[in-house]
């Protein structure tokens, strides 16, 4: 989903060592809970859970003694700066148990294929996700074969930066052109052997345009096919996944579920992205978390309930979201960010989720100001931090905040 991420990629060379010179996290630094990563620092340990008995007496108050799921965030920086992605990368490591190297850059088709060192741009940014390791942080690793379409081949990833155009020898191919299986194959092999991931996930947002009878559509899950039986031949205990999004602007929920069962087939998780305070059916709803189902996910968990469940992206605005080029004015406000982190958490406890994943640590206005044209794109996520433009901690950093300190059960 998130265009964007190439105004920043360049900095991450200048990261690398700053960020985690010796593998090891500031004590500084280990002090502070995540907070964004979406959701500012974790849920209330005190959920108010009343039940009324017929005189209408509130029963006592009933606390969560743990939680199922690790929690993290993606490092997207607030700004374009060297420091403000140093910042951001110490802060969600600090602030989570778990970690999201989301590599949506496009695939170095040519260095893959040919087993050449990665271009400087991207082995950089694989250094960066290698040396966030550490005994107290999980790390999720992801990349995918589509561009941001999510229907079509990913783009070349080279020093110029992410989403190039591809190389001669690429354009035209299909998913399940021979070249293209086994270079992405070879690609997913290089990542895991350097990073040595917790998690691997191989396709972003894999159901989100496609649809069932499209060729292209095919032809992809001829691909993910055989690359998750090459790597689960190479990788038997690493967890593999393909994620999913929870709605569609081109399938009805019935459709998408079809086409996402056919995918999981292919996947050790059930792993969602999910984004509900923009609702595809009506761009004018309110983003009040009381407008959608408190087990909104339900229908996706039960695709296969013998795999484990996870949510691999979300967010939540804290602020109206305007975009009238896409007919988009979602109201929201502070107050339902943080109703949404509570809703999100009791949920993934009902479902005994594996981890959760926020959409972005810090709001990035700064980040929006200095890019050039900013695509209207870009606004969707701009104020989905659990601290706000100017740093300041939003009331969902201390809601997330507390559920991180419960135990992992």
């Amino acid at each position: 989903m998130h265009d964007g991420r190439s105004v920043f990629a360049q900095s991450l060379k200048a990261v690398n060592q700053e960020v985690f010179d010796n593998n090891s996290k500031p004590d500084s630094v280990l002090l502070i809970m995540v907070g964004i990563k979406h959701i500012a620092t974790a849920f209330l340990l005190i959920l108010m859970v009343f039940s009324c008995s017929n005189d209408k007496e509130a029963q006592d108050v009933e606390e969560p003694d743990g939680r199922s799921f690790f929690m993290g965030f993606t490092a997207f920086p607030y700004d374009s700066s060297t420091n403000a992605l140093t910042e951001t990368y110490q802060n969600v490591i600090a602030d989570g148990d778990i970690f999201l190297s989301h590599l949506d850059f496009g695939v170095p088709w040519d260095e893959a294929m040919n087993d050449l060192p990665f271009p400087e741009e991207v082995q950089n940014t694989i250094n960066i996700a290698k040396n966030s390791k550490s005994s107290s942080t999980k790390i999720v690793l992801i990349t995918t074969p589509t561009d941001q379409s999510r229907n079509n081949l990913a783009k070349y990833w080279n020093n110029t930066g992410s989403h190039q155009p591809l190389p001669a020898f690429w354009e035209g191919k299909s998913f399940d052109d021979p070249d293209v299986v086994s270079t992405f194959i070879k690609y997913c092999k290089r990542l895991i052997d350097e990073v040595d991931p917790d998690y691997f996930g191989y396709g972003i947002e894999t159901n989100a345009t496609f649809r069932k009878d499209d060729p292209a559509f095919a032809q992809f899950l001829t691909l993910v096919e055989a690359v998750y039986t090459a790597l689960k031949a190479d990788y038997p205990n690493l967890p593999m996944f393909l994620s999913l999004q929870d709605q569609s602007y081109d399938n009805t929920k019935t459709e998408l579920l079809e086409i996402s069962k056919m995918l999981v087939a292919h996947s050790d998780y059930i792993a969602m992205s999910t984004y509900p305070f923009l609702y595809y059916e009506n761009l004018k709803r309110d983003a009040n978390p009381d407008l959608f189902a408190d087990n909104w996910l339900d229908d996706f968990r039960n695709l296969d309930t013998s795999k484990p469940f996870a949510v691999s992206e979300t967010g939540f605005s804290a602020d109206d979201l305007v975009i009238e080029n896409l007919g988009v004015n979602a109201k929201s406000t502070e107050d339902w960010q943080k109703g949404y982190v509570e809703k999100l958490m009791n949920h993934l406890n009902a479902l005994d989720a594996e981890f959760a994943l926020w959409f972005v640590y810090r709001d990035y206005d700064l980040l929006y100001q200095n890019t050039p044209s900013p695509p209207d794109i870009l606004k969707v996520w701009r104020d989905n931090g659990l601290l706000d433009g100017e740093g300041n901690q939003r009331p969902a950093y201390e809601l997330w905040k507390q559920w991180l300190q419960l135990p992992k059960n």
